[in-house]
């Protein structure tokens, strides 16, 4: 792991945070495997760049302003925990939302080959811990 990769996934966030989805896509490879751990379109886990893509699109379209701004990167072995900030604006319910979440991304060589959303650091932080 290596300054590289923080910088790649701020890279990606960021891009998230323009709408540019395909951004994000260059930095995961063709067969990641992802749990949202919630409920979602595209259901809580999935394989795969476009199922990912999806993924991410579905909550692009179901907030206005939707951002996820990284507070933190930690490495820890071959995760990234991005401890961040997600908030926007519903466009049904009008309802603004701000939640505070991990994101933990495994990675191998120069892209993501797993990403696992949490409710929060302590959450993914003890979970990546029971993995080693």
């Amino acid at each position: 792991m290596t300054e590289a990769n923080v910088a790649t996934l701020r890279r990606g966030y960021a891009a998230l945070n323009r709408g540019d989805v395909s951004g994000v896509l260059e930095m995961i490879a063709p067969d990641i495997a992802w749990h949202s751990g919630q409920g979602t379109p595209e259901g809580e886990d999935g394989r795969g760049r476009e199922s990912f893509g999806r993924f991410l699109q579905s909550w692009l379209e179901s907030f206005g302003d939707f951002r996820v701004e990284p507070e933190e990167i930690l490495e820890r072995g071959e995760h990234l925990v991005a401890v961040v900030r997600q908030s926007g604006r519903g466009r049904v319910s009008g309802i603004e939302v701000a939640i505070r979440v991990a994101h933990v991304w495994t990675v191998a060589g120069d892209q993501a080959i797993g990403w696992r959303g949490y409710p929060n650091p302590e959450a993914a932080l003890e979970a990546i811990g029971a993995e080693t």
